[in-house]
């Protein structure tokens, strides 16, 4: 993701001599307003590099990403759950004459685009991809939650504020194995792509951008998707790409959500998925992981709107307490996979719901691999967080996108 680029502050000890880290963050303009967090990180004298900074905009001069090889498949205007649809105590799959759409009893994903992308090309050894895992930080700024979780205050609001609205009880309640839609998933930032496979050096002609949805955050979004679908959430998975043009990529994401909550107003939580770019002043990529049960997964951070009152997001300490007990879940099951939340002015189209947020999986120098199995433990953790645990369909086979790698239906199992 490009409109925010944050980093971590973290304090680490090597040799009982404290490392005092601070995060970086680029500016960004969202609907007429800016949000700023600009800060430097100083890793360890023995670290291989000494400065941690993050990218402001990869395609700066290029307010068309791309220009050709797209297929942009058209919104179904008639409902995606039917009575028709859920007839069947079994998942079915419904494919459209002008729409391919892959639903079973609890799972919907729309609008793929269908265009791949070849990346054996990439092959120059343009810079090194490092990797970093990013833990709990100290400082006045931090607020420790249940599980290892932390939030990251960033706002003019007290943490004694935030504390007492962070008690209150969170008001998200989805209807399992309901017939309407719960959850939503999209991407503003569609063609975020990571590496395709986990390597110490990147290829600076690949942007890593691309329609690709094996290689973009549509994979991670259907890995979140389908865990939520075999715990029996209803979750609708739009794979329309905002980006084709980065300028206004907000605006067209926000027209999405509308439309489909319009459509649905069962809907409840929209989370917006995307990828974070991280790199040392030399150029050097990093790639943020968690071994998670003896695998790698790329770290997540959820970015979660405050309001000063000129953001148009009254109800944002709702949307905080969701963020806070989904983070808690994740680091309770999944220990360091997470990134301090951040928390800080800004919009994100988190006004259309009280369980809208912002998440960056994992980092451009990422692999796709990492990057989908964390899709999957975000799955499983909000799932599990929904459902009270209970988060088990017995002998339910998920739908998923025919393009999808072969890897993540062995996951779904």
């Amino acid at each position: 993701m490009i409109v925010i680029r944050t980093s971590v502050k973290r304090k680490m000890i090597r040799a009982a001599v404290p490392a005092v880290i601070t995060a970086v963050g680029f500016s960004s303009v969202l609907f007429g307003t800016q949000a700023n967090d600009r800060m430097t990180v100083v890793l360890p004298t023995d670290s291989k590099r000494t400065t941690f900074t993050s990218i402001e905009n990869m395609n700066a001069e290029e307010p068309t990403l791309f220009t050709t090889g797209v297929t942009e498949l058209p919104v179904e205007t008639e409902p995606l759950f039917t009575e028709e649809t859920f007839a069947s105590e079994s998942p079915e799959q419904k494919i459209t004459d002008n729409n391919e759409e892959f639903s079973g009893k609890y799972l919907l994903t729309q609008n793929l685009c269908l265009e791949s992308e070849n990346m054996d090309i990439y092959t120059s050894h343009s810079g090194a991809i490092y990797e970093e895992t990013l833990g709990r930080s100290g400082g006045p700024e931090y607020i420790d939650l249940a599980n290892g979780a932390q939030l990251r205050n960033c706002t003019d609001i007290d943490n004694e504020t935030i504390l007492r609205e962070y008690e209150k009880d969170c008001d998200i309640n989805i209807e399992r194995f309901s017939d309407e839609p719960q959850v939503l998933i999209l991407h503003t930032h569609t063609t975020e792509s990571y590496e395709p496979y986990t390597k110490d050096w990147y290829d600076e002609q690949y942007t890593s951008r691309s329609y690709d949805a094996d290689y973009s955050v549509v994979a991670v979004g259907n890995a979140v998707s389908g865990q939520l679908a075999s715990a029996g959430i209803s979750v609708i998975h739009d794979c329309t790409v905002h980006d084709a043009k980065y300028s206004g990529a907000y605006t067209r994401s926000l027209e999405t959500a509308q439309s489909l909550i319009e459509q649905y107003p069962s809907i409840k939580i929209v989370l917006d998925i995307h990828r974070d770019a991280i790199e040392y002043s030399d150029g050097s990529r990093v790639s943020t992981v968690a071994e998670i049960d003896g695998k790698k997964a790329a770290q997540v951070m959820i970015i979660c709107a405050a309001d000063d009152g000129t953001y148009g997001v009254p109800d944002f300490f709702d949307n905080m307490r969701f963020a806070c007990r989904l983070q808690e879940s994740m680091e309770g099951l999944f220990p360091t996979l997470t990134r301090p939340i951040l928390f800080q002015y800004c919009q994100y189209n988190q006004q259309v719901s009280h369980g809208a947020l912002l998440m960056e999986v994992g980092s451009h120098g990422n692999s796709i691999d990492e990057a989908v199995y964390s899709g999957e433990l975000i799955g499983r953790s909000l799932a599990s967080m929904l459902t009270g645990g209970e988060s088990e369909l017995e002998n339910t086979a998920v739908p998923v996108l025919a393009s999808v790698p072969a890897y993540f239906f062995e996951r779904l199992r």
